[in-house]
């Protein structure tokens, strides 16, 4: 009898152990809580790593990246103009636009020929930001072009239709001379 109520007893006490509550550390108890919340890596190294699994492996590139909530849902699109012998002709580089989906990054735009500046415009198509990115090169008119949200993506290539050359201007996400990372210098394979 006395065995029976030792076991019941602890499957009662067991019982009232949730685990969230067991994951709440007492207040001031920072050493507790440090060690059960695992840091999430920066949005910054996210990106490395989607552009590491993306391209080739050991390919050289560098690249310019801001964020700008582009969809209004409080969290913040990458948008990465790259740059490399592998992406780049004469009529410029791709510039992708990634927004968060869990805990990877998903593409609503992968925009060809594109040059910078990169702009985010106060104006919006189907609930995101239009978006402005420069072009010139490779026999085609210089400007800027406008390129509207259509429900899935954004246009991938800036210099045909329907992104429109406009000399309309925004907020400027990435400079037209911006500074870049080194992708292959932070991988620590080399260049």
């Amino acid at each position: 009898m006395v065995r029976t109520l030792v076991l019941a007893a602890s499957l009662v006490s067991l019982a009232a152990c949730s685990p969230a509550e067991e994951a709440e550390a007492p207040a001031g108890d920072t050493a507790a809580s440090d060690a059960q919340a695992a840091p999430s890596p920066a949005p910054e190294d996210d990106i490395r790593h989607f552009l590491m699994q993306e391209y080739p492996d050991g390919l050289p590139m560098r690249y310019a990246l801001a964020w700008s909530d582009l969809d209004g849902d409080g969290a913040d699109e990458a948008i990465v103009h790259l740059v490399g012998s592998y992406f780049c002709g004469t009529g410029g580089c791709p510039t992708l636009v990634l927004t968060p989906a869990g805990p990877m990054w998903r593409k609503v735009a992968d925009i060809s020929v594109s040059r910078t500046p990169v702009t985010v415009m106060d104006t919006s198509t189907n609930g995101w930001k239009d978006i402005t990115v420069a072009i010139s090169g490779g026999g085609g008119e210089a400007g800027d072009a406008l390129l509207r949200f259509d429900g899935e993506a954004y246009p991938s290539n800036p210099t045909v239709q329907p992104a429109e050359v406009t000399g309309v201007t925004g907020t400027v996400l990435i400079a037209e001379e911006p500074d870049f990372t080194d992708l292959a210098a932070e991988d620590g394979s080399g260049g």
